[in-house]
């Protein structure tokens, strides 16, 4: 099954397997960490990491190098994003 937006084809299975994966990791981290903080500056990197995976086996064609560096960009702020929220939390008191 895939899922084609323009000149992406994203293939379910691989989604589904780097979720899987991101599921372990997450627990792990979980389960090494008692702090919210320090867990969501930890899952920055598993994050970044899975979203660039996908992102790069998705593509059809190459892209311009000014492409590749948006792809990476909204892999980078999606793992700001998750170690903010962990910031976020934890000034809340979780």
């Amino acid at each position: 099954m895939l899922f084609e937006p323009r000149s992406y084809r994203i293939q379910v299975r691989s989604l589904f397997g780097a979720i899987a994966i991101f599921a372990v990791v997450f627990i792990c981290a979980k389960l090494a960490t008692a702090d919210v903080l320090t867990l969501g500056y930890t899952m920055t990197v598993p994050v970044f990491v899975i979203l660039s995976f996908l992102i790069e086996d998705a593509r059809v064609e190459n892209h311009r190098s000014g492409v590749v560096w948006i792809e990476m960009a909204v892999s980078l702020a999606a793992a700001a994003g998750v170690g903010y929220f962990g910031y976020c939390l934890w000034l809340l008191g979780y």
